[in-house]
């Protein structure tokens, strides 16, 4: 694939002069702050160089637990494609439900084509869905940018900053029609040139020590924590990592060699507790195995998902450090807040072949 076929280029310029004549046409041609007027707002839009790392240096530390003799050693793979349909928003139904923009950073989704922030359990069935065996589930995930415009913003906002005191009521509302995504799905502190996945492999596995039981239908899982600055690293999990070189995974950005591939890892918890779709913090109901691979006593093994995002990020770009994962602005697009989500909107015909085919140790693809 070539390396820019499938992703968008953003009009970071064409935003704020579209923002600045809406406005200018509102309060009679006043003069009014751009997307990252605000010096806290401009911040989240630069990232950290010390934030990417040379994945050749990491040592391997990934370690797979033994199975035992109750193992379930099956695999199944969901063909979602790669978001070729451009289903994107800033919503997030199962952590804000109801709240538009409730993420501030901009999701790709595959699956189940209605979801938005007002999806519930109603709209998700019947929706249609971009899986190719009718898997109406939801899987979502903040979008990846290229910003090579990061250092002319931040010496335009520096001038900005300097033309003077401006109306604060006014600077609100320039904000406030910033912060909704324009026609390129840019988000204020979140611009830059989204990146298509080259592949997108979802795949369920079982458990080390038993077999697993089915999933209930619209069961909620967080993958990681999409404010890890704010609530510390318990539910944080180390994601980023370079193809073939899958047994090292980092918190930081990778730096991969030549021939090798910026990825994405995000393996869910499988242990849940009874038949509970979700919990009020979205994560008491479901846990992440024990060390050995085993539940804890009064959690049932439910298939494991995996989603893996490969990205044909340019060599020089990783170097420059000038790829970033959407975020909330208080995190300056830290990698360690890289999350992803999942809802089973799975018909019963589905998941039961999903359960026979992990349990039974074979490989299965639709």
């Amino acid at each position: 694939m070539a390396r820019n076929q499938g992703r968008h280029r953003i009009a970071r310029r064409t935003k704020i002069a579209t923002a600045l004549l809406g406005l200018s046409i509102a309060v009679g041609g006043l003069v009014v702050a751009t997307t990252t007027g605000d010096p806290d707002r401009a911040s989240a839009d630069e990232v950290d160089k010390s934030q990417f790392v040379d994945i050749t240096k990491v040592r391997p530390n990934v370690d797979e637990p033994r199975q035992g003799r109750n193992a379930s050693t099956g695999s199944f793979t969901v063909d979602c494609g790669r978001n070729e349909n451009g289903h994107f928003n800033p919503d997030n139904f199962i952590a804000q439900p109801g709240i538009r923009n409730g993420a501030q950073h901009l999701h790709d989704y595959v699956g189940n084509l209605s979801t938005n922030a007002d999806s519930d359990n109603d709209s998700l069935l019947g929706a249609g869905t971009t899986c190719a065996n009718g898997d109406e589930s939801a899987y979502f995930w903040p979008v990846v940018r290229i910003d090579t415009e990061q250092e002319q913003d931040q010496g335009r906002d520096q001038d900005q900053n300097r033309d003077g005191d401006r109306n604060d009521a006014d600077q609100d509302q320039a904000q406030a029609r910033l912060d909704e995504p324009n026609a390129d799905n840019e988000l204020a502190g979140n611009d830059g040139e989204i990146q298509r996945p080259a592949v997108v492999d979802i795949t369920f596995k079982g458990n080390a020590q038993e077999k697993v039981k089915e999933m209930p239908k619209f069961l909620r899982i967080l993958y990681g924590d999409a404010k890890v600055t704010t609530n510390g690293p318990a539910n944080a999990r180390e994601s980023w990592t370079c193809t073939g070189f899958e047994n090292r995974v980092i918190k930081q950005y990778p730096i991969c060699p030549e021939g090798s591939d910026v990825k994405r890892v995000h393996t869910f918890p499988s242990c849940l507790d009874g038949n509970n779709i979700d919990s009020e913090n979205h994560r008491d109901h479901i846990k992440y195995p024990e060390e050995n691979g085993e539940c804890a006593n009064g959690l049932t093994a439910v298939p494991e998902l995996t989603i893996s995002l490969t990205y044909e990020i340019p060599r020089q770009i990783q170097v420059n450090g000038q790829y970033k994962v959407d975020s909330f602005p208080e995190e300056e697009h830290n990698p360690f807040s890289d999350h992803d989500d999942f809802a089973n909107v799975m018909p019963d015909r589905i998941m039961d072949r999903l359960v026979d085919c992990v349990n039974e140790g074979r490989e299965c693809r639709e």
